[in-house]
């Protein structure tokens, strides 16, 4: 049965694709190269767990934690994993889709416009949707780029929201820094995982997919 939203807005990152062996692995890879020690799933999962660690250099930076390391060094290693330099293939060709096209396409034709609201550079953004063949499924993209003030602030959205020209969407994410951000836009959030503060959880897309057809 349809619930009453007139769209869907997405989260992209551990909602649409998988990033465990993307950005996950570049925040480890990157914090380890400047540590010079190992760094366990565990550090990297807590810092992405606070609310603000959204953007994954900021979370990165806040791992390795010393002042005396330029943000812009960090940022500059870390890009260069996750995309690769010259000949050097980086970690972005590891993402995989965690929700089907086909499964978008059946949302879509039930309501109608869906978005994407994502912390994610819009070159980065693009290139998944160009790989997934995606694009003509989503009305809007709001990306990195397109706000002053990145989630948990709730900038991006609201953005969102105007450009689809709605009044009952939902968004659909999978940290505190989502939870935080739709909250403050007014709408509900359908959350992957845990969280308390969060309209409904979900143990993965698949059962939100469900949910919402």
């Amino acid at each position: 049965m349809k619930k009453s939203f007139d769209s869907l807005i997405f989260d992209m990152d551990g909602v649409l694709v998988d990033v465990r062996m993307s950005y996950r692995k570049a925040i480890k890879k990157t914090a380890e190269y400047f540590l010079k020690r190992k760094i366990k799933d565990e550090e990297v999962n807590s810092i992405k767990q606070r609310v603000g660690m959204n953007n994954d250099w900021d979370a990165t930076y806040e791992l390795i934690n010393n002042i005396k390391i330029p943000y812009r060094e960090v940022k500059d290693m870390f890009q260069r994993i996750y995309l690769g330099v010259g000949s050097e293939k980086g970690l972005i060709d590891n993402e995989t889709l965690l929700i089907s096209k086909n499964d978008l396409s059946r949302l879509k034709n039930i309501y109608g416009k869906l978005g994407i609201a994502t912390g994610r550079p819009k070159e980065e953004a693009q290139y998944v949707l160009d790989r997934f063949e995606l694009k003509e499924l989503f009305d809007v993209v709001v990306t990195k780029e397109d706000t002053q003030k990145e989630k948990p602030y709730p900038d991006p959205i609201l953005k969102a929201i105007k450009v689809l020209g709605v009044k009952k969407s939902v968004y659909i994410g999978d940290s505190p820094s989502d939870v935080v951000a739709a909250t403050a836009a007014g709408i509900p959030i359908l959350f992957v995982g845990e969280n308390k503060e969060a309209t409904i959880c979900f143990s993965s897309i698949l059962d939100v997919v469900d949910y919402l057809v």
